[in-house]
């Protein structure tokens, strides 16, 4: 997305359209800002803004911006850990650019990996604002991609930096409190050499974070936080007090109620996988499944019947069309007044029907109408409800709003705070006094850390929903349902483990900062988990623990997003010396225990906090089983006791067991395994504006076309499986989707070039002299099967940047017996002696990584045609 506003027409435009007038407390913010951020003296500042949700961080800054940055010139960069939090601030600006005095036009550019905005590449050194995703931004500052001629590619958000080296500079960071994760600290203050932040490469900096909860407990990001924000108290320039802006009228009271769907959903292992160790929000199968189940859409309507008088002015947040056509057609006949828009079409792809059911203009219209209560003939015509699939990129603006229905759980924390955001504006602010957060919530019968709706600055303490920090008492719950779902299962054959093996004696907490797996969400967020310690594994994790904080862990660690297969290869050998990979494998929780420890400790630099479980031995369910049999309980007597000890108050067996059959199903284990040596004992059996897409790939007809055009064979290495389409230019860097910029390389050929620009479909290397012989790495150019081909015509061809290989003579014609002095054939323009200086290391890559010792001599020859 990418506009220049004319900012006299934009005023003519909005001429009748008032200006929104700042409250108080924003007002207050602009003289705070104004007294760090001296602008005009080239004197650089850094602080944070602290406003609550719903209290207009966005506007403040915004408007400010246009009053003192714009007007001076000053260019803008401003970054959002997500896509949609850009399309808000963009929306912010287009409404507030008016104010900027003595200027004509101002340039604002959008940029993210989303469909609907430019990609980096398109920067200009004319844009006066840019808003970029923080992802985008640390791809692009520092790029380690080559040209074709092996040098290096200068990013065109480098070229921009680099261009106001010498000016003043604005950066603002939305979510401002994710800065001390490693990626976006870097970004902003590392003073490497090799990776300056913009601190160091624009001296005349000026930078403003925005946040809702500038304050850590975890001493390592408190510090981070006082190193990137160094003006103000504790780097804070100016904080609202939420309790305040409540008694004003200004922020509406969140009340939260948690409604049961009665929905069951299971999960596969690999879809599990990809909830918890690699962080995505639910698969499109499972939302998909959701939105089509009628009882769970008739709850939700049915919810909002029996109390609508309480509700009022309501906003529905469902994840598909035609749950939307659904959920309005159901509850029109019942005489709610109710429309629905469809911000995000999902699903088929193909599905040209769905996608056109309502038109962008349709959904102003009717989001007109729900503000208004104007129909587009400006009659009186209000509506009650409006759902929506994700309307948060629409830019609406919707005081009135008293109660957000959120439909299902979701794991973004970010999405989770702009849907409740949407309530929050009090009774000055055009809104109510109160606002009502409905959440509907499934069974889920495996773990799944959702996001907190209450977060820091959720409701009261009266109102608020259980907190994060206690979810470690759901991982008991999960694991001991689990274990006794297979003793049921198995007519008790199955035996319940130890008390040891299931309750642990306390937790780490890790906080790590995960980038979104599809780099078209372009989205990162801190996530909170908890590592389980048991009996038998508390000094293993001390002694691995102890280890990792003083060993020298490779930079991959730091990073937000992980291959899962690259740190499986990585912890391998950790999990051989320091566990046992059997016995402490608890709920086959291991492997991403372990990983989520040294994620944090590289991440934070710092060893996450331990938390001992304190109340560990009132829940033993074998002292519950004893007492059942000293006490000779039976029948009644048995049942009574056990109902009352499950129902004690401030008891967390509820919490753990979830139903009294589970309860009564621990304690009868329990009981069987007490007695089978006294067979005197009785045994009781229990009965049981339209953006312009961006073309990212190629339709299977050109896929098609580019893999027959290149002989449906790698042409980097000759492999003729799992073969891709790549971008000969990187897409990233501004390459074009075409078949004039694509080739077929294998899978492992094409990860291995990454972002560089190396063109395969030519035989003659584009370099000057040779580049330096990547030892390191060569290990990665292996084939799987070990093909000696394949892998040493990978090694050289990247060395070259071509296909330079003719051939490689390695096999005794009609034999399976290599030669013990190879051939090695290079096409006309490719010097032989680059490669000849190199020949220990390829004698040394035969003998080691092709398992070929016994090869004496290699021969480099130019092939002739």
């Amino acid at each position: 997305m990418y506009e220049s506003i004319d900012l006299d027409a934009q005023r003519k435009l909005l001429a009748d359209s008032p200006s929104k007038t700042p409250f108080a407390h924003q007002k207050e913010a602009f003289a705070k800002l104004n007294e760090v951020f001296q602008l005009g003296k080239k004197k650089s500042a850094s602080g944070m803004l602290v406003l609550p949700t719903g209290a207009g961080k966005t506007f403040t800054a915004v408007r400010w911006l246009c009053n003192h940055a714009l007007s001076k010139k000053i260019k803008v960069l401003w970054l959002a850990p997500s896509y949609y939090l850009l399309d808000q601030a963009a929306d912010t600006f287009k409404k507030d650019i008016r104010e900027v005095p003595d200027r004509k036009t101002i340039n604002i550019r959008c940029v993210s990996s989303s469909k609907s905005h430019a990609k980096a590449s398109s920067i200009q050194l004319s844009d006066d604002v840019i808003l970029m995703t923080t992802q985008t931004a640390i791809i692009n500052l520092h790029s380690n991609a080559k040209d074709k001629f092996n040098q290096s590619i200068t990013t065109a958000l480098r070229k921009f930096i680099d261009d106001n080296q010498n000016s003043e500079f604005f950066v603002v960071v939305d979510e401002a409190h994710h800065t001390p994760a490693y990626g976006l600290r870097n970004l902003l203050i590392s003073e490497q050499e090799s990776n300056l932040g913009l601190r160091s490469l624009l001296p005349n900096l000026y930078l403003l974070g925005l946040t809702a909860t500038p304050t850590y407990t975890d001493k390592a990001k408190k510090g981070w936080l006082s190193k990137i924000f160094t003006d103000g108290k504790q780097g804070i320039i100016y904080q609202a007090d939420k309790e305040k802006l409540m008694m004003q009228g200004i922020l509406a009271r969140p009340n939260y109620t948690e409604i049961p769907t009665g929905t069951e959903v299971e999960l596969d292992d690999a879809l599990y996988e990809e909830l918890t160790n690699k962080h995505k929000d639910l698969p499109e199968k499972i939302i998909e499944t959701l939105a089509e189940n009628q009882d769970r859409n008739n709850a939700i309507v049915n919810t909002y019947l029996a109390d609508k008088e309480r509700y009022g002015k309501t906003i529905i947040f469902a994840d598909r069309w035609f749950q939307c056509v659904y959920l309005k057609d159901k509850l029109r006949e019942k005489g709610i007044r109710v429309d629905a828009i469809y911000s995000q079409i999902d699903a088929d792809k193909g599905s040209a029907e769905a996608r056109n059911k309502v038109t962008q203009s349709d959904n102003q219209r009717i989001l007109r109408q729900f503000a208004t209560g104007l129909d587009e003939n400006n009659n009186h015509s209000s509506l009650d409800v409006l759902i929506n699939v994700r309307m948060l990129t629409e830019g609406a603006d919707v005081p009135t709003v008293q109660t957000v229905f959120i439909t299902r759980q979701t794991t973004s924390q970010i999405l989770m705070t702009q849907m409740i955001g949407r309530a929050l504006r009090g009774e000055k602010a055009g809104g109510s006094s109160e606002a009502n957060i409905v959440l509907f919530f499934d069974d889920w019968k495996r773990l799944i850390d959702w996001a907190d709706p209450a977060h820091e600055d959720g409701g009261t303490k009266e109102t608020k929903v259980p907190k994060r920090e206690r979810y470690p008492l759901e991982y008991i719950a999960i694991h001991l349902v689990e274990e006794l779902s297979k003793s049921i299962e198995n007519d008790g054959d199955y035996p319940m483990p130890p008390f040891s093996r299931i309750f642990p004696v306390g937790w780490y907490k890790t906080e790590i900062t995960y980038a979104e797996d599809d780099e078209s969400q372009d989205t990162m967020e801190t996530v909170t988990e908890f590592v389980m310690v048991y009996e038998h594994t508390q000094k293993r994790f001390q002694d691995f623990i102890k280890f990792i904080d003083k060993a020298y862990l490779k930079d991959e660690w730091t990073k937000e997003r992980l291959e899962y297969e690259w740190i499986e290869s990585e912890i391998k050998s950790w999990i051989k010396i320091y566990f046992d990979a059997d016995s402490d494998n608890i709920g086959e929780k291991l492997s991403s225990s372990v990983t989520k420890i040294v994620r944090h400790i590289a991440q934070n630099e710092a060893v996450p906090h331990y938390y001992p479980f304190e109340d560990r031995e009132l829940y033993d369910v074998d002292k519950i089983a004893q007492k059942v049999i000293d006490l000779k309980l039976f029948h009644h007597a048995r049942n009574k006791f056990l109902q009352e000890e499950f129902t004690k108050p401030n008891s967390l067996w509820q919490t753990f067991y979830k139903s009294f059959r589970n309860f009564e199903t621990a304690v009868h284990a329990s009981e069987m395994k007490i007695i089978s040596d006294d067979s005197n004992i009785p045994i009781v059996d229990i009965p049981a504006l339209k953006p312009q897409p961006v073309i990212r790939e190629l339709t299977e007809k050109d896929k098609k076309q580019v893999k027959e055009r290149d002989g449906n064979a790698c042409l980097c290495c000759g492999d003729n499986r799992r073969l891709q389409v790549d971008h000969v230019f990187p897409f990233i860097l501004g390459g074009q989707t075409s078949i004039d910029n694509s080739q077929t390389l294998c899978m492992r050929c094409n990860g291995f070039k990454g972002k560089n620009e190396i063109d395969f479909r030519t035989k003659k290397t584009p370099l000057k002299s040779p580049k330096a012989f990547d030892t390191a790495n060569l290990n990665k150019l292996v084939s799987a099967d070990k093909n000696i081909a394949e892998s040493l015509t990978r090694v050289i061809n990247f060395f070259y940047n071509c296909s330079a290989v003719y051939r490689i003579v390695h096999y005794k014609a009609n034999s399976d017996k290599y030669l013990t002095i190879w051939e090695i054939h290079l096409f006309s323009g490719n010097d032989p002696q680059w490669l000849r200086q190199h020949e220990p290391q390829i004698f040394n890559f035969i003998h080691h990584e092709l398992g070929c010792p016994l090869v004496t001599g290699i021969k480099i020859v130019t092939h002739n045609s």
